[in-house]
C-alpha cells in the first residue's frame, strides 16, 4: 500500500514539487493509471461498477459512496484518496474554464 510519503513523493516527481507541470490532461492520464494500480494493491475486490440492472446513480450518489467510504480508511490512504479528489476536481475545473475562453476567444458558440 502507498504511503503518505511515497505518494507526496510520486506526486513532486510527476508534476514537480509546485506541481508547475500538472495540466488538465497530464492530471486525467496520472490519475487514471494510479487509481487502477491503487486499486489493484487494494483489497476491495473488483472495481465498482454500475449494473445494467440497477438504475442510474446520480454523481451525488457515487461521491456521497466514496466519502462514506473513506471514512473507514486507514489514515494514510483516506487522506491520499481526498487529495486525489481535490486534485481531479481542481483540474476538471480548470479544463471546463479553458473550454469556455477558447470558445468566446474563436467566437463558436454565438448566434450570427
Amino acid at each position: 500500500m502507498l504511503t503518505l510519503t511515497e505518494f507526496r513523493d510520486l506526486i513532486r516527481r510527476e508534476f514537480g514539487p509546485r506541481l508547475e507541470r500538472a495540466t488538465p490532461a497530464s492530471v486525467r492520464e496520472f490519475l487514471d493509471e494510479l487509481q487502477v494500480r491503487m486499486h489493484e494493491e487494494s483489497s476491495e475486490g473488483p472495481p465498482y461498477t454500475l449494473d445494467a440492472d440497477e438504475p442510474a446513480r446520480s454523481y451525488e450518489e457515487i461521491v456521497a459512496h466514496f466519502l462514506s467510504r473513506v471514512l473507514d480508511y486507514p489514515p494514510d490512504r483516506a487522506v491520499i484518496m481526498l487529495w486525489l479528489l481535490a486534485f481531479e476536481q481542481h483540474f476538471a475545473m480548470l479544463e471546463e474554464d479553458y473550454s469556455r475562453r477558447s470558445l468566446s476567444l474563436f467566437g463558436e458558440g454565438e448566434s450570427d
